[in-house]
């Protein structure tokens, strides 16, 4: 049976599995390797060469995933099966301009060529990271004195270092209720649109992006509060500390008084009051700083920061589609 014969046969259960998948919001990279799963538990019988039990390195299924990347390729194109690394944008000042830098959540070492790799969850720049490749066209720092050199590698690593522990942080938090969960994981979200609001330089995104990052740190504060047992509404963030500090959370006296009152952070989000790019970078960085503290208290069964797992490359990945050889028993 070759390719085409694979496919013929088993379109059916591919357009199945394929609607199934549509209906539950997966990524469409994630698809070919799932439906190869599917298949082999609701269509296959028996094989007569391997196991179906423990299929995962057979090579029977390696050549059927890479026939179904095929075909997702075929369907959604070819590009579509190609997962996107996942990154946290971040804002550094570059020639006085607010420039953004893309960071890894991951990092990776090769330990043997084309089997096994370390894949480390760091929550600061690690030394043998390139700092230009944190940014999307990579700017020439030579023209930079040694003193603006050392100003914007320093901010780079505090940037790096306080979105890597927030997203570590809250990914690390336990004992969440489905309500805090969903807050947790829109923190970042909220951070990743302010970001996208100062960069366009105009004045109302700007604005806007000043109370993205208001609900960065009140909903950071939430999730604190939801995390012992309680709750408190409302936008001011004072009010949201002095009841996290009943449970111990203590953050620099310095920090909340350098951010907007919460009125003013509303006015920004209805383009009411006027906020600078300077500003804007700067609440910028006290934003990440309070929930940087903030998810530092979070309690945790268990902290991946800095850990590092040596991955075993599966056998289907980086292989071309061979010839489908799935004879009867």
């Amino acid at each position: 049976m070759n390719n085409r014969e694979f496919l013929d046969a088993s379109r059916h259960w591919l357009e199945l599995f394929d609607k199934r998948m549509s209906y539950d919001n997966v990524p469409i990279h994630e698809r070919p390797l799932k439906s190869a799963m599917w298949f082999v538990r609701d269509a296959i019988a028996d094989v007569n060469t391997g196991s179906k039990e423990n299929y995962l390195d057979e090579e029977w299924f390696c050549v059927i995933v890479n026939v179904i990347k095929e075909w997702y390729a075929d369907r959604y194109g070819s590009t579509s099966c190609h997962a996107s690394r996942d990154k946290l944008s971040g804002i550094v000042m570059l020639h006085l301009t607010p420039t953004i830098i893309s960071i890894p959540v991951t990092t990776s070492r090769v330990e043997v060529e084309g089997e096994t790799a370390w894949l480390t969850f760091p929550d600061k720049l690690q030394d043998d990271e390139d700092i230009l490749e944190l940014f999307q066209s990579k700017p020439n720092l030579n023209y930079l004195e040694p003193d603006e050199r050392k100003l914007l590698l320093d901010s780079i690593k505090d940037v790096v270092h306080w979105s890597r522990s927030i997203q570590l942080n809250l990914h690390s938090a336990s004992g969440l209720c489905e309500e805090a969960t969903a807050m947790a994981t829109s923190v970042w979200m909220h951070f990743e649109k302010a970001i996208s609001d100062i960069l366009t330089l105009q004045q109302a995104s700007v604005a806007v992006g000043c109370w993205e990052l208001h609900l960065c740190i009140e909903k950071a504060f939430k999730v604190f509060i939801y995390q012992n047992n309680t709750k408190k509404h409302g936008h001011c963030l004072d009010d949201l500390y002095e009841e996290a500090k009943k449970f111990g959370l203590v953050l620099r006296p310095s920090l909340l008084p350098l951010l907007p009152h919460w009125k003013t952070a509303i006015q920004y989000r209805y383009g009411e009051k006027y906020v600078s790019i300077d500003e804007a970078i700067e609440i910028y960085r006290v934003a990440l700083q309070v929930v940087f503290e903030i998810t530092q208290g979070l309690k945790k069964e268990l902290s991946v920061n800095n850990a590092s797992i040596l991955l075993k490359k599966p056998r289907w990945v980086g292989n071309k589609a061979g010839e489908a050889r799935l004879q009867p028993p």
